[in-house]
């Protein structure tokens, strides 16, 4: 394995813990907005921040952490449904489908510019978050064992 590509999986996953914890927060201070079918501006500015950091942490997994497993594992890169579909194999997800929809709705918060379409995409990452927190510790559990392997010099 490739020491670099160790010592950047290592920050990755401070990344990866630090994105769960902003993402955690916004969705406290915005799960009660939810319900709502108009919202005032500080309200707005609360659920941006939490699908911001939503499709961040979404990003930040399956771009970054889930491809750098890979190439330390030699695994082909293939697709991005092929890194989920690992991610399933490798029990960080109890369905690979939760993380498509992730990835789906990551994307349509890219690039969704329809206000008639957000108070949908809000619901959705309420429902989807805890999904994509519950996923980050396992991903955790997996790379330090690997990081350990690593260390201890069996690769």
């Amino acid at each position: 394995m490739n020491p670099e590509k160790i010592q950047w999986l290592r920050g990755e996953l401070v990344n990866l813990e630090s994105a769960a914890t902003h993402l955690q927060f916004s969705l406290e201070r915005s799960q009660q907005l939810i319900h709502c079918s108009t919202w005032a501006l500080e309200e707005l500015e609360r659920l941006e921040s939490l699908t911001s950091r939503f499709a961040r942490l979404a990003d930040l997994l399956i771009q970054r952490v889930m491809r750098l497993i890979d190439e330390l594992e030699l695994t082909p890169q293939g697709t991005v449904l092929d890194r989920i579909q690992r991610a399933e194999k490798r029990g960080w997800m109890a369905q690979a489908g939760q993380l498509v929809q992730i990835r789906e709705l990551r994307n349509l918060i890219a690039h969704e510019y329809a206000n008639d379409k957000m108070p949908e995409i809000y619901r959705a990452v309420v429902t989807l978050t805890p999904v994509l927190l519950a996923a980050i510790p396992q991903v955790k559990q997996y790379s330090n064992a690997l990081i350990s392997r690593y260390d201890a010099g069996i690769v």
